[in-house]
């Protein structure tokens, strides 16, 4: 079959040449550089502690609400245009593919944001997992798809200790409480030994209020861990 495949592949690559998924422009296979360089940045003022913007007179309603577990979390920009497309066909119309340029922007992102990310000092870095019913019907977890995508990028072992015990509605379309309360105990550390001590990020691809990131950090720190911080693609 690998030798079928290595003939085949010219002339498939003729037949269906790689095309920009948001685009459509050829010769970029998954995203191409125009597309990565118009994902707008999260506005400022922007919290400290979750990253998304906030109003001056208001403050961080997030953390304000509710101060996450986590010690800080940053998104490579906001979720709009190019980016919330991209985001929308890695999750919902099987495109996997994109974990490889969409996780070399977010390592990029992060050695940016080293200052606010502890120096990139991690023992690994831990996906937000996805209940096993969901991930069997979508066929990948798209958040562990960019993590091992930004392991490789930044020299970062992955760790896989942290599981979804119990399914959840989806988050979108949910208030602010009503997002902590879908996933209030809905992670387990399945191997304390693995994170007791560790310092660690996560990784996932949208943070709406950083109930998900907050959630998975409290999880990790009754088991132990050190610290928690987020990383994810888009905020808001």
């Amino acid at each position: 079959m690998t030798t079928l495949a290595a003939v085949l592949d010219p002339f498939l690559s003729l037949l269906y040449p790689p095309r920009c998924l948001v685009c459509r422009a050829l010769g970029a296979a998954g995203l191409c550089t125009a597309c990565l360089e118009q994902i707008v940045s999260v506005a400022d003022p922007a919290c400290p502690v979750c990253g998304h913007t906030v109003d001056l007179n208001d403050g961080c309603l997030n953390c304000l609400s509710r101060r996450p577990a986590f010690v800080r979390a940053r998104a490579l920009g906001a979720y709009e245009g190019v980016l919330q497309t991209a985001i929308y066909h890695f999750k919902y119309r099987d495109r996997p593919q994109l974990a490889g340029p969409l996780g070399r922007s977010l390592a990029s992102f992060a050695r940016d944001q080293c200052a606010h990310l502890n120096d990139l000092k991690f023992d690994a870095l831990q996906p937000v997992p996805m209940h096993s019913t969901r991930r069997r019907l979508r066929g990948y977890n798209q958040s562990e798809r960019l993590a091992r995508v930004v392991c490789t990028e930044l020299g970062l072992p992955l760790c896989d200790a942290l599981v979804r015990s119990r399914p959840t509605r989806p988050q979108v379309g949910l208030a602010r409480e009503a997002r902590c309360h879908n996933l209030a105990g809905a992670f387990t550390v399945r191997r304390p030994e693995e994170v007791r001590g560790k310092t660690l990020l996560l990784i996932d691809d949208v943070a709406t209020t950083g109930s998900s990131l907050s959630e998975c950090a409290a999880a990790l720190r009754a088991a132990g861990a050190a610290a928690v911080y987020g990383l994810t693609l888009a905020a808001g």
